[in-house]
């Protein structure tokens, strides 16, 4: 005769076989597959801190890349140097905030300076903490660098003018000369009403990055539920995105999902001997990297380990109902 407890750890072992068997857990990243691509991640996240206005000088490579992982183009205000006109519109405008969001919401905002009358761009000896007195800039070692960008564009004698450009192809279309002048609302509607689809916005791209840069740093075995946390998050905002920021999170998640990988198969291994053990570690990976693939692997694992239920002899064959007619 068979007995109740033979069946359950014929159950129980035959389980753990199957999930070993029919589940793949894939090759492991090594660790200096791990430091190349967690590199990219840095640097990107560090492209764009929460100070940053308009990208300026030497910077503009930046503002292409933010432009390309956000799929929009760069919106690159031309000013021109000791020029009356550029400086009351800079005063004006640069500093109002409506008037760089309604950039941020269309694009990247980038601010290039052109020579004045004297054919020089004025520049400070101080390198740091100089006031410049072109608005937009912390100072005046930041706009430095910008006139080689602007080779391939014909600059109007009109300044200040906004030119669109395309971040993939370098393609430059000048906005209405006019519109740099009426303001910020008139600017959101003009880009409005030539956007075929909504973009991310700057605020969703800064926050995406922070999450990708605070998993990086949390990945070590201490903090590693914090990282996942920091991943989870940053999955919320990849539905915005293209597929240039979701090989980023997946480079940041590639040590993570490492270890998710060499958890699960020890618990793996516990079953085979210890059930209760195996479940535990498979309940903890389930915990700490909720959301996460290897999470979702480790409770769906779980799942499989209860015992199924057997059905009563009423739900194999029902009493049928004697007030209804056949």
């Amino acid at each position: 005769m068979i007995t109740p407890l033979f069946l359950t750890l014929t159950l129980c072992f035959s389980l753990s076989d199957g999930i070993i068997d029919s589940v793949a857990d894939g090759p492991l990243p090594n660790k200096e597959t791990q430091g190349k691509e967690t590199q990219g991640v840095e640097s990107t996240a560090k492209n764009l801190s929460p100070e940053t206005r308009y990208w300026a000088g030497s910077n503009m490579e930046k503002a292409k890349t933010e432009a390309l992982q956000r799929k929009v183009p760069i919106l690159l205000l031309i000013v021109r140097d000791d020029d009356p006109v550029s400086s009351s519109w800079s005063r004006q405008h640069l500093n109002d905030s409506a008037f760089l969001n309604a950039l941020e919401k269309h694009g990247v905002p980038a601010l290039a300076c052109v020579p004045g009358p004297s054919g020089k761009i004025h520049s400070s000896l101080k390198e740091q903490s100089d006031s410049c007195p072109l608005d937009g800039c912390g100072n005046c070692k930041a706009h430095q660098g910008s006139t080689p960008l602007l080779e391939n564009l014909t600059i109007p004698k009109l300044l200040p003018r906004i030119f669109s450009i395309d971040p993939a192809t370098g393609e430059a279309r000048a906005i209405p000369e006019d519109l740099p002048f009426r303001g910020a609302k008139a600017l959101d509607s003009y880009l409005t009403a030539r956007a075929e689809t909504t973009p991310p916005s700057r605020r969703q791209y800064r926050f995406l990055l922070k999450h990708l840069e605070r998993a990086r740093e949390h990945s070590g075995y201490e903090d590693f539920e914090k990282g996942c946390q920091e991943l989870v998050a940053a999955k919320r905002y990849l539905s915005f995105f293209g597929q240039e920021m979701t090989d980023l999170w997946n480079q940041a998640y590639a040590p993570y999902r490492g270890r998710g990988i060499q958890m699960i198969r020890k618990a793996k291994s516990a079953l085979k001997t210890d059930r209760l053990m195996g479940a535990r570690l498979l309940t903890r990976v389930a915990k700490m990297m909720a959301d996460l693939p290897e999470g979702e692997r480790a409770r769906h694992l779980l799942n499989a380990l209860q015992p199924r239920e057997e059905k009563s002899d009423s739900e194999v064959n029902p009493v049928q109902d004697q007030n209804i007619p056949n």
